[in-house]
């Protein structure tokens, strides 16, 4: 016999999930038991919603140093909306873009823009590669306003890729969205996105992280009597993380 393993890394963190798959001569009860497990598996590793897709985003493209940004309004340059405020954070953007660019140097971002609840301000919340001495750029290009808050980021067990995803989507969860299937973040063109990827294992193996890593999040083995499954996220050392990719892979292959 034979279980089904798959794994999603997403920079340095990793979900995985291990299952039983049915078999030419299983009963007809002990097949519906299995693909019970395996359904159960798979919803796991499936990322359905925007915040979930923004955790796997966020740990696929930035790390420790990079840096989390709030730009702010005074008053004379309020925007009158959401709309507007939208197209004056995408022309800093695109100033920043372009002076990265005379240095050879890419721009990488994700941003959210909160302040449409009632009562609220308008602003953004922006994540950055980090590229050096970025705050005094930051400051020169963003016009609107003379509060810029940037701070680095750093991602442990106190701080994870789940908590700034869930930082970043908190009002549109709170209080819905702007409008209707409007995506509640916008990423940089060319971000990457992490990929599954599959393979077979003998029956006895069992989901183990790498002794150094920080473990999130699991579950199992549930089992059903026929099928069992099992699910893990966690976090690798920045260290070790290109390393124990590597040798994932070939062991599923």
């Amino acid at each position: 016999m034979a279980k089904r393993v798959k794994i999603i890394t997403a920079g340095r963190l990793v979900y995985a999930v291990i299952y039983t798959t049915p078999t030419a001569g299983d009963s007809d009860r002990a097949r519906a038991q299995k693909r019970k497990a395996s359904t159960a598996a798979r919803e796991k590793l499936n990322a359905r919603t925007s915040f979930q897709k923004l955790e796997r985003t966020l740990a696929a493209n930035f790390d420790d140093g990079d840096l989390f940004l709030t730009l702010t309004y005074d008053d004379k340059h309020l925007p009158e909306g959401r709309g507007q405020a939208v197209r004056k954070v995408r022309s800093f953007l695109s100033k920043l873009r372009a002076a990265r660019k005379a240095r050879g140097q890419p721009l990488r971002y994700i941003y959210v823009t909160e302040g449409c609840c009632p009562g609220g301000r308008l602003h953004h919340h922006l994540v950055l590669n980090a590229t050096g001495d970025d705050l005094e750029e930051i400051r020169r290009l963003w016009i609107y306003g003379d509060n810029v808050e940037l701070r680095p980021l750093t991602f442990d067990r106190t701080y994870t890729y789940e908590d700034l995803a869930s930082y970043l989507t908190k009002e549109p969860r709170e209080w819905g969205h702007p409008q209707v299937g409007e995506r509640t973040w916008t990423p940089s063109l060319g971000l990457a996105r992490p990929e599954p990827e599959a393979g077979t294992v003998p029956d006895y193996v069992t989901l183990t992280p790498p002794p150094e890593a920080f473990v999130l999040q699991c579950e199992g083995p549930v089992r059903n009597g026929y099928g069992e499954y099992a699910w893990l996220k966690y976090l690798l050392p920045r260290d070790g993380r290109r390393k124990r990719a590597r040798r994932r892979r070939r062991k599923i292959e």
